[in-house]
């Protein structure tokens, strides 16, 4: 380990600096890797839509590619955004794909949701589908994503899913998630799943936002990239290469601003859901089919413990890249992901 855990706390002054570079990290964040003209830095991008459910709550997503085509939803990672799904847009107009990114809650202008469990974010995915007239559809999410898109696969009725795919995603912690991860990643995940406990302290999620709020846009852009540089210090060549490079950084700090947008409550509820006991059991998928993407050489979210999803997910298919992590598995193999999942089945 490159830098010890008192570098690691120092980030801030105070002890909300326990948040950010241990706690949100925990499951790993996005990996966009092409330019987000929809992001703060680039406005022209996507189309950001709304819809209000029935309970009040308010979910805003993004729609990618033409309008008429495969529907796919995209899960984003944690913590992240819709912008996210950006990251696939050079692949959808020639493969004939149309992606709709939710923001979960409390990320971006998504309302946030108290004790709000992993499936019950499938029936946001319903609601908006049906908001869309879209009666069958595929279902993928990325690192912290991946739990969402399983809890689709075991909450969301068969005959509505079309695929369920994982890229990089969060294993359950009885599936020994940390095995073959570095040791940062492993002590973030350890301490979130052990220390949960002060997610509930309100001074803490106070603190935090405080922070965020008293630092103008330039500060708070350089604080997470900060953080990026953090999260790769201890990974492997591919991805320390994709997190050199600039434009990189930048899209992913647009997705974690957008992520903030409301506060840090959804981000930090977020963290410690996808370590803590889920609420389904992935034996109980019946939805057959499922496909699992990981490269060899993630730090993240370790191959292994995909390995042991598809021993217990009835069906279920691994696709294994050589060489990649947990941040190039997208800016090497979009194109290819979305030909198997897609196109190809």
């Amino acid at each position: 380990m490159t830098l010890n855990i008192t570098r690691k706390l120092s980030t801030l002054l105070d002890i909300s600096s326990l948040i950010p570079t241990i706690f949100l990290r925990a499951s790993p964040g996005s990996i966009p890797n092409t330019l987000f003209p929809s992001s703060p830095s680039h406005p022209t991008e996507g189309i950001l839509e709304s819809l209000l459910l029935s309970n009040g709550r308010t979910l805003t997503y993004r729609t990618y590619g033409p309008p008429n085509g495969t529907p796919l939803f995209y899960l984003h990672g944690s913590p992240s955004s819709s912008l996210e799904a950006a990251a696939l847009i050079p692949h959808l107009s020639s493969r004939n794909v149309r992606i709709i990114a939710p923001n979960r809650p409390g990320f971006g202008q998504s309302s946030q949701q108290p004790n709000r469990t992993l499936t019950d974010h499938a029936q946001d995915v319903l609601a908006i589908a049906d908001s869309l007239n879209i009666q069958k559809f595929r279902v993928i999410g990325l690192s912290g994503g991946g739990p969402y898109s399983l809890a689709c696969a075991h909450a969301i009725p068969p005959e509505r899913l079309a695929g369920v795919g994982v890229i990089a995603g969060v294993a359950p912690w009885k599936l020994n998630p940390t095995k073959g991860m570095d040791w940062h990643g492993w002590m973030r995940f350890h301490l979130v799943r052990y220390l949960s406990w002060t997610f509930n302290i309100a001074y803490l999620r106070r603190s935090f936002d405080d922070k965020l709020k008293s630092w103008n846009v330039d500060e708070r852009r350089e604080f997470w990239r900060k953080d990026v540089d953090n999260t790769a210090i201890d990974l492997g060549e591919k991805d320390k290469l994709v997190a050199q490079n600039k434009e990189v950084v930048e899209e992913i700090v647009d997705c974690t601003m957008e992520a903030f947008e409301s506060g840090c409550e959804g981000p930090m509820q977020d963290s410690v859901m996808l370590v803590a006991d889920w609420d389904f059991k992935l034996e109980d998928i019946e939805f057959e089919g499922v496909k699992l993407y990981f490269g060899t050489e993630d730090r993240s979210t370790p191959v292994y413990g995909a390995r042991e999803m598809q021993k217990v997910i009835k069906g279920a298919k691994l696709v294994e890249y050589e060489g990649d992590g947990h941040f190039s598995i997208l800016t090497n193999r979009g194109g290819e992901i979305l030909d198997d999942f897609v196109i190809n089945e």
